[in-house]
């Protein structure tokens, strides 16, 4: 409720954010992957939102590149090649402290591309408003999905990397490849032995994903309702 009114602007301050969660719900695992159309849905919403670009763009780029949050705001200009359209995540900065390439479809370029020109110049991809020097914090994504007027079912950030693995296990995709998309580490004897990267088939992958997301995002005429982000989706 706190965060709904933080993101609305009537108050500033949340007196429950003291409160350890432990105290409030004990956590139990979550399913929810979101259908097609949920997507769509969703996308549709935050770009017809009054959130800020920059973080329209972000809950975008969460869907495309299958990363954690934490990861994404933590994003510095000096781990990106736009070039070759790779983002070279530090490992202290990963889950389990190993070093993360994400291969970047062109959608992904062209908002980053866009990001660059709003970030004020700062060495961070999502800096804070009122404090360039810092990123985001990390409620800020969270109490802009709050934001959203939208009929789609609950949902937390974090279930857009559950969303993309099922619908790439359901195209058909090689399970190693999207587990490697997804940084999670292969268990038992395939985890010693299977020290493959599957770049090329990866960065396959996440451009067919980017294409199907882009697919779901229509308005009632049939045409993408987002428009062009960057020179590099101009010129798709």
């Amino acid at each position: 409720m706190f965060a709904y009114a933080i993101a609305r602007e009537k108050t500033t301050f949340n007196p429950a954010a003291a409160i350890e969660a432990k105290f409030i719900a004990s956590a139990r695992s979550r399913d929810v992957a979101l259908s097609p159309e949920e997507v769509g849905k969703l996308l549709w919403a935050i770009y017809q939102s009054s959130i800020k670009r920059a973080h329209k763009l972000a809950l975008h780029l969460l869907i495309l590149c299958m990363v954690r949050k934490g990861e994404l705001i933590g994003a510095k200009w000096d781990e990106l090649d736009l070039e070759k359209g790779e983002w070279a995540i530090p490992g202290e900065r990963m889950k389990k402290d190993k070093p993360h390439l994400v291969h970047l479809s062109r959608q992904a370029v062209a908002m980053f591309e866009e990001l660059k020109g709003l970030a004020s110049g700062s060495e961070w991809v999502f800096p804070s408003r009122g404090d360039l020097p810092q990123p985001i914090a990390h409620s800020t994504l969270n109490q802009a999905v709050r934001s959203l007027e939208i009929d789609v079912r609950d949902f937390v950030i974090h279930d857009f990397r559950r969303t993309a693995s099922t619908h790439l296990h359901e195209a058909g995709f090689n399970s190693d490849w999207i587990e490697k998309c997804l940084a999670h580490e292969t268990g038992g004897i395939l985890g010693v032995y299977n020290r493959a990267q599957y770049a090329d088939q990866r960065r396959e992958m996440l451009d067919w994903w980017a294409d199907f997301v882009d697919s779901q995002i229509q308005d009632g005429r049939g045409k993408v309702i987002i428009g062009p982000f960057g020179k590099a989706y101009r010129a798709a």
